[in-house]
C-alpha cells in the first residue's frame, strides 16, 4: 500500500494532499462551503483545542486551522494512505497540534479494520458490502444523479476492501498523557464506532469538553443513546439529518454547553 499522495487546489486557493479528488471536493463542500460542523451555536474560539477523531485527510483540521487561527488540532486517522495525506497537510499548512495514525475507541490496543481504497470515507470496523453500496446509491440519487448514472458508477466501483491492523487509543488516556485541560470541540466521524469513542471518555473528563459534533449511524438505537449520553453530561443537543443523507441511517449531532 503506497503512501504517495497527490495534491489538489481547493476553491479557496489552498493546496491539499488527497487520496481521491472526488472525496476531497466532497469534504471541502461539506466543511468549508456548508459549514457542517459549526451549526446550532457550535463555534471555535481563539486558543481552542480541537480533537478531530476520524480525520481522513484532515479537511476539518485545515478548516479549523485556516478559518480560525490560533486553534490547536489533535487529529486521529487509522488508515495509512489517508494518514499520509493528513500528515502532509499538517506539515504543508503548519498546523499547530499533532496527528496520530490510530483509531479511537473505548479500549486501547490493536484492532483490525477494513480500508476501502476507492471510498476511504467509508472505511472502519463495521464492513458491510451491501450496506455500503446502498448508501452510495442513496447519496447519488439525493445528489441529483439519475438512477441509471448511479448504477453505472457503482458498477465501476471496485467492491473490495483491505484488512489492515491499527493501534487504538482511548480519549481519556490521550487527555491524561498530553495534559489537555480543555477541549473546545470534539469532532467525531468514525463510521458506526461513535458510541465506543464516547465510551472512552471517563466521567471526570466530560467537564473539560465544551462542544461535541458527531456523525451518528442510527443502528440499534445509537442516535438515542448518544443524545441521552450528551444531555446527561450537561450539553444542549440538536440532532438533524442533512437532506443529502435522507433515507439513510446517518445523522449529525451537535452538542454544546450553554455556559462557559
Amino acid at each position: 500500500m503506497s503512501d504517495v499522495v497527490e495534491t489538489l487546489r481547493l476553491p479557496n486557493g489552498a493546496t491539499v494532499a488527497h487520496v481521491n479528488a472526488g472525496e476531497a471536493q466532497f469534504l471541502y463542500r461539506e466543511i468549508f462551503t456548508d459549514g457542517c460542523y459549526l451549526r446550532h451555536g457550535v463555534e471555535l474560539r481563539p486558543g481552542d483545542v480541537v480533537f478531530d477523531v476520524g480525520a481522513n485527510i484532515g479537511m476539518f483540521m485545515l478548516f479549523a486551522h485556516l478559518e480560525h487561527p490560533g486553534v490547536t488540532v489533535h487529529a486521529f486517522e487509522p488508515a495509512p494512505v489517508p494518514f499520509a495525506a493528513l500528515r502532509a497537510n499538517a506539515v504543508r499548512h503548519r498546523v499547530a497540534g499533532r496527528v496520530d495514525q490510530c483509531a479511537v475507541s473505548d479500549e486501547a490496543g490493536v484492532r483490525r479494520m477494513t480500508f476501502y481504497p476507492d471510498a476511504t470515507l467509508m472505511s472502519g470496523f463495521h464492513p458491510d458490502a451491501a450496506a455500503r453500496k446502498e448508501l452510495l446509491r442513496t447519496l447519488g440519487l439525493n445528489g441529483g444523479y439519475t438512477a441509471e448514472d448511479v448504477d453505472m458508477m457503482l458498477a465501476q466501483l471496485p467492491d473490495t476492501g483491505e484488512e489492515i491492523e491499527t493501534s487504538v487509543v482511548r480519549l481519556s488516556d490521550v487527555i491524561a498523557e498530553r495534559g489537555i485541560a480543555a477541549i473546545g470541540l470534539l469532532k467525531i466521524d468514525v463510521e458506526k464506532s461513535e458510541r465506543r469513542v464516547l465510551a472512552g471518555v471517563e466521567d471526570a473528563d466530560w467537564p473539560r469538553i465544551r462542544q461535541v459534533v458527531a456523525e451518528v449511524h442510527d443502528v440499534d438505537g445509537a442516535l438515542g443513546e448518544v443524545v441521552a449520553l450528551l444531555r446527561g453530561h450537561g450539553f444542549t443537543v440538536v440532532a438533524e439529518q442533512d437532506p443529502l443523507f435522507a433515507g439513510t441511517e446517518i445523522h449529525q449531532v451537535a452538542a454544546r454547553r450553554t455556559a462557559g
